[in-house]
């Protein structure tokens, strides 16, 4: 899945991997585009990832460096690291951490950027970083100049924080933001029609405070496919930043 038109810097693409690493390389090659995020892969079982996983290091650390070889043939410099949801198990903090400082270091050698997201529990019901302090404490002891936080508007809204909150979680963490995503909650829709986010304030607020070197993915979908006035009407708003 895309999260922004290519006319406007790049795309995510959430998984790659069901296409080889070659077809890869040839539609970038036909098709030049700059790939701004990928995630690693899903467990074997479709788990949403294995960062936070008893006794599946081994499978982590692979899908790792699945991830790697993958930004690495899509010139992409960012991989969501995700955690999983496996039921809560002892010693499953420190399970993360010890997985995440490996990470880093694989990641570090590549010259390749770690993201850790907080996950809304309707997305992903008992996703390991469903609380944003606990993924920011989390962050704050991996200590890893390659990892960083994914800040995604829509979870945070979902999670109940408002868009006068959000602002204030972003510039209280903004050394460690280096991706931000957006959609307007609670359906998840193009963040140029209402809703329970103010994008107006969000976008100059960002302008404002220099958030203009990393990347912003539009991860939505449309509420109306096919509907040229909603394309329209999103085009408009983004060009106004």
């Amino acid at each position: 899945s895309s999260g922004i038109n290519a006319e406007y810097g790049g795309i995510e693409i959430a998984f790659p991997y069901t296409w080889s690493i070659s077809e890869w390389e040839e539609s970038l090659r036909l098709h030049p585009v700059s790939v701004t995020l990928i995630n690693t892969p899903l467990g074997e079982n479709r788990e949403p990832g294995l960062a936070a996983c008893h006794d599946k290091q081994d499978k982590f650390l692979a899908g790792i460096r699945k991830g790697v070889e993958y930004c690495k043939a899509l010139r992409c410099s960012q991989l969501h690291i995700m955690a999983g949801n496996e039921a809560h198990f002892d010693g499953q903090r420190q399970v993360f951490l010890e997985n995440m400082k490996k990470a880093s270091e694989l990641l570090k050698g590549e010259g390749i950027r770690g993201l850790i997201e907080t996950i809304s529990e309707g997305t992903i019901p008992g996703y390991y970083l469903n609380d944003v302090k606990k993924t920011l404490d989390l962050l704050e002891e991996i200590d890893s100049d390659c990892i960083f936080f994914q800040f995604d508007v829509f979870h945070l809204s979902m999670l109940g924080h408002s868009t006068e909150q959000i602002l204030e979680l972003f510039d209280c963490n903004r050394s460690k933001i280096k991706h931000v995503q957006v959609a307007q909650p609670p359906h998840r829709i193009e963040i140029s029609s209402p809703g329970d986010i103010d994008y107006t304030a969000i976008f100059n607020h960002f302008l404002a405070h220099a958030y203009t070197d990393d990347h912003i993915g539009l991860e939505f979908k449309m509420s109306s496919y096919g509907d040229a006035s909603l394309a329209d009407d999103l085009l408009d708003f983004l060009k106004r930043f």
